[in-house]
């Protein structure tokens, strides 16, 4: 089976390849010179215009990027003003005849992170083919990594322990189960470790290990990319059996896991087990993960865009009534649908 992932484009990138090019995780497929602020560029006084007759004198339009010494205007007279480094033209002010330009930085590379060979170019986005299969998450945390499948427990609800983490977890994704508590994320990213699978993680132990980094951080001393994907909910949610055992069969294949983003692309493999479908707007749920972990209400709605939960991970939110008239925003893989309230 095949899918597509889209890399989307920032503004002023210039591709790289082209379509029908095959291309690996770690290679470039545009170049970007990002914009750094703004400067203004005197205009009318250079010219010894109004600044009303110096605008008749511009040579680019807003929005055009200019190489350094590139003419920004020029008079019948033969007066120029030049510009002094690569920018991008933002706009010209008419009360005082000068020019808003925004200096452009050194080259910024553009990366897919995926293996897959180049179907589409767009200005704004570059697809690409990827020869396996997509798993999606629930949720997640961390930067774009792949590496080699590690199957790290031996059941779908075992918790991943410190202890499964040693040397030859290096540079790979490790699927672990229900939980990993933050002493277990902290040695896997202390190991190397690419990136861990699970089905879920208790708030206060990401909290804890999102802590930590960020102190590492500020001495230095955090190096290279780990990312964190969440399958089936928050809090300790064991992997559905049915997916675990496609892991099982798929260990030892190249992945590349997308955290914040919540995929999981797993190179030259078959289909995942089919999911059961979400709740709707109107459908009475069950809530199974703490603070709400029990409570019954209706789903009001789903929020479209992803939602940041306190312990910093973006995923799927909806807005729930509770029974008790109380009204919270609630992970959508923490609820589950039972039979439609009356009425509906």
């Amino acid at each position: 089976m095949s899918v597509v992932h889209r890399v989307r484009l920032p503004v002023g990138a210039t591709p790289m390849v082209e379509v029908g090019h095959r291309v690996e995780p770690a290679e470039v497929l545009a170049t970007r010179r990002a914009p750094r602020g703004g400067i203004s560029v005197a205009v009318a006084a250079p010219l010894r215009r109004s600044p009303a007759d110096a605008a008749k004198c511009l040579l680019a339009l807003p929005g055009a990027t200019l190489d350094a010494g590139s003419i920004l205007a020029q008079d019948d007279r033969g007066r120029q003003v030049r510009v002094g480094e690569a920018c991008i033209l933002l706009g010209y002010d008419l009360d005082d005849g000068s020019a808003m330009i925004a200096p452009l930085s050194g080259s910024e590379p553009v990366l897919g992170h995926v293996r897959g060979e180049v179907v589409s170019l767009e200005s704004n986005a570059i697809e690409l083919r990827i020869a396996g299969a997509l798993v999606t998450g629930v949720g997640g945390s961390g930067n774009a990594v792949h590496g080699e499948l590690r199957v790290a427990v031996h059941e779908p609800g075992d918790e991943l322990r410190a202890s499964a983490i040693d040397v030859g977890a290096t540079g790979r994704i490790i699927v672990g189960g229900s939980r990993a508590s933050a002493e277990t994320l902290t040695r896997a990213r202390a190991m190397g470790v690419a990136g861990i699978v699970l089905g879920g993680i208790l708030d206060k132990e990401l909290r804890d290990f999102e802590a930590t980094q960020l102190r590492r951080r500020e001495i230095g001393g955090v190096r290279g990319d780990f990312a964190v994907i969440l399958l089936e909910g928050f809090g300790k949610v064991g992997f559905d059996p049915g997916l675990f055992a496609w892991f099982r069969t798929h260990e030892g294949r190249m992945a590349s896991l997308f955290g914040e983003t919540a995929r999981l692309y797993v190179y030259d493999a078959g289909p995942p087990p089919a999911r059961r479908a979400l709740p709707r707007p109107g459908d009475r749920v069950i809530a199974h993960r703490r603070p709400h972990a029990g409570q019954g209400g209706e789903l009001v709605r789903v929020i479209d865009r992803p939602y940041a939960f306190a312990s910093g991970v973006v995923g799927r939110a909806a807005l729930v009534r509770f029974e008790d008239g109380h009204t919270a925003v609630v992970p959508v893989a923490n609820l589950e649908a039972t039979e439609p309230l009356s009425g509906d």
